[in-house]
């Protein structure tokens, strides 16, 4: 039962950065299951906060690659990283405080965020690096 298949429109074909995204299509699935399984509340408390750190170690990574190599877009790239990890603050957020159905909140944002963000943030920075002069 899965929300997002790993397929070949999300690889992007650099080791490190493939497997955070996958990892973080995992974490998006194991939220799908809790849901359809009506066990949403634990897991998700769970997965929001694996989800905040494994964001923040996969961002990093990813922005210091962005900087040793001079890509252009990195600020703006950056700044949609911020934003994301600002929603899943507030999700956090309204979790905490008991509100219902935020389960279904995260997975759609999740989901559309992150195929999106794969697709087309993280495709043009591929791009990037593949268009680069050989040293």
């Amino acid at each position: 039962m899965t929300l997002v298949e790993w397929d070949d429109t999300l690889v992007l074909g650099l080791p490190q950065i493939d497997e955070h995204h996958h990892k973080l299509v995992e974490i998006l699935n194991r939220c799908y299951r809790a849901l359809m399984l009506h066990d949403h509340s634990h897991e998700l408390e769970g997965v929001v906060g694996e989800l905040l750190d494994y964001t923040q170690y996969h961002f990093q990574a990813e922005e210091q690659l962005m900087a040793g190599l001079g890509y252009a877009s990195a600020p703006s790239h950056a700044a949609a990283h911020r934003k994301f990890i600002k929603s899943i603050h507030n999700f956090k957020d309204r979790s905490d405080a008991g509100e219902s159905f935020v389960a279904i909140d995260v997975l759609v944002f999740l989901k559309d965020w992150l195929v999106g963000h794969i697709q087309n943030t993280d495709r043009a920075f591929i791009n990037f690096i593949n268009e680069r002069p050989e040293p």
